[in-house]
Order: structure tokens, then sequence, then C-alpha cells
């Protein structure tokens, strides 16, 4: 698995079918060898979503198999004290 996007849209991937690179999305542009560990990073954004998207180019017969995946929120909190 190599040169896959990872994406990020509050569209139900059960109803509404995601389309390549349609949604809000970063690039894994390396070769990633069988059983190794991949991560990507987004950008800050005040936007929420709800689901991830995990595509490689539709033009390819490559199948995407994994094993877990984990979403972590990175950033920082606020917190109000009274």
């Amino acid at each position: 698995m190599s040169y896959f996007v990872v994406g990020l849209t509050n569209d139900d991937p059960n109803i509404i079918a995601p389309v390549y690179k349609q949604y809000h999305h970063v690039q894994y542009d390396e070769r990633l060898p069988p059983s190794a560990t991949a991560s990507v990073s987004f950008p800050p954004s005040a936007d929420t979503f709800r689901y991830v998207i995990i595509q490689h180019n539709s033009t390819r017969n490559d199948a995407i198999c994994l094993t877990e995946v984990k979403v972590f929120l990175q950033g920082s909190l606020t917190y109000r004290i009274r």
C-alpha cells in the first residue's frame, strides 16, 4: 500500500460513497512496506468531522489491507476556570 489518501468528511460513506479526493484530505506520498506503520497529519482547522476515509487512486487495482487504524486528536484544549 503506497501513495494513499486519508480524508475527513461528515457525509456517511454508507449513504454517500466517497469520491476520490472530493473531501478534506492529505496524501501519503511514500512507499509503505508490509507490516509498517504510517501516519498523516492534517493542518490545524476549526472544522470538525465525523468520518475518516482511506482510499488509493481509483485507477489502480491494488487492494487496501489494514489491520488497525487509530485516529488521534492533536492540539490544545482550552479550559475556563470560574
